[in-house]
């Protein structure tokens, strides 16, 4: 809808810019008509000419091709440019990174006796919890054997009132010690089938991102099966797989950039080993493990492209990724014309890419390059926006 509205506005602008140069040649028809009649006036008629001249000039210096966007208009539309000039550049290896555990990071959710498994609101996968956080309760509710907890707090009740009835018979020696003390072991018992059934709650072990519910709503455990998994801060690593020829590319690596297809934005990952790398479970692969930060929605086995940078670097032209459109498979970049309201497009040839920034060549160093909003320009250029004033029709 945003794109939408935009693009009307550019439209707007379009026949604001004819209903302009109407207005202008009227009022040049009617300076021609006056002179006409005054018929003597031979400077004012020069000056209509001359600026009649330097018109049609500006109309002839838009060439096709060319967009034009006034700098109050880009303003407004987040249109942003960066003039871009040779620098060095990291050439990569790009390879996939499959998301792991570390174990000493880790902890286990399990049933704390058997029955069906509810979670409490807003428990799910990929949500953040800290220790001791309510995840959920075991109800036996509706279960072959009735509801256990209800029956232990039925028991309980039961034995603590005839602990109570039997105490003051005690007293007066009504009954024997033997009677009394076999009512308050039935207590101690209910006590503890009680204590038992209070554990149907369900806690968080740890501090961390819950990864895995294996169990689904309404689900049966049994006590003490594993029902989820939690892994705290720092403890997902990415195992990358690299092919041993290429591992000689490869300097000693700090960090990499990471690029998961649910995420935006791109993720950066430090090395755990300082470029180590151990044999890789496919043959002619070597792994390296790389620790990632915290995040929602990342499981183990989660994918991602990864980034490796070798000890190539070469001086390129490089932009970010988000500049480069495509264009009926034409890859192509935006360019401002210096001290102007002109834009064109200009069609490139990609290289290499780090994940952010990607080579280019086709462009010259010191060329304005347009890195945000390129959309509105698009939407500029298939409108055919021009600049009030400044269209080919005479």
């Amino acid at each position: 809808m945003k794109y939408i509205s935009i693009f009307v506005a550019l439209i707007a602008l379009v026949v604001s810019g004819c209903g302009s140069q109407s207005r202008h040649e009227h009022e040049d028809n009617h300076v021609h008509h006056n002179h006409n009649h005054e018929g003597h006036n031979h400077d004012y008629h020069h000056k209509v000419e001359q600026s009649t001249t330097i018109e049609h000039k500006e109309e002839e210096s838009h060439h096709e091709g060319e967009i034009v966007i006034h700098n109050h208009q880009a303003e407004e539309l987040g249109i942003k440019v960066t003039e871009v000039a040779p620098k060095d550049f990291a050439v990569t290896i790009a390879a996939s990174g499959e998301v792991v555990f570390n174990p000493s990071n880790q902890s286990v959710i399990s049933a704390p006796m058997s029955g069906k498994v509810t979670y409490s609101k807003g428990i799910s996968s990929g949500v953040k919890v800290v220790k001791g956080t309510r995840i959920g309760k075991i109800t036996t509710e509706g279960m072959a054997g009735g509801d256990q907890l209800r029956a232990a707090q039925i028991e309980y009740d039961a034995a603590k009132k005839e602990v109570e009835r039997l105490s003051p018979l005690r007293e007066e020696g009504i009954i024997t010690v033997g009677e009394y003390n076999a009512a308050l072991a039935n207590l101690e018992r209910a006590k503890n089938s009680l204590s038992e059934g209070a554990g149907s709650v369900i806690t968080a072990p740890m501090t961390g991102v819950i990864t895995t519910l294996s169990v689904g709503e309404g689900g049966y455990a049994n006590s003490g099966d594993i029902i989820g998994q939690v892994v705290g801060d720092g403890g997902m690593s990415l195992r990358v797989d690299v092919a041993s020829r290429e591992v000689a590319k490869l300097g000693k690596i700090s960090t990499i950039n990471v690029k998961f297809p649910q995420i935006e934005d791109m993720v950066e990952a430090t090395a755990l080993s300082g470029g180590v790398t151990s044999s890789a479970s496919a043959p002619g692969y070597v792994s390296m493990f790389f620790q990632l930060p915290a995040m929602e929605n990342v499981v183990a086995g989660s994918y991602a492209e990864v980034y490796l940078p070798t000890t190539t670097v070469k001086e390129v032209i490089a932009v970010p990724k988000s500049a480069i459109s495509d264009r009926m498979g034409q890859k192509m970049v935006y360019v401002k014309e210096p001290n102007s309201d002109h834009y064109r497009r200009v069609p490139v040839e990609v290289g290499a890419t780090d994940g952010e920034l990607v080579e280019i060549i086709g462009i010259e160093s010191g060329d304005s390059v347009v890195t945000e909003g390129v959309t509105f320009v698009r939407l500029a250029e298939n409108a055919g926006v021009a600049v009030p004033g400044h269209t080919h029709n005479h």
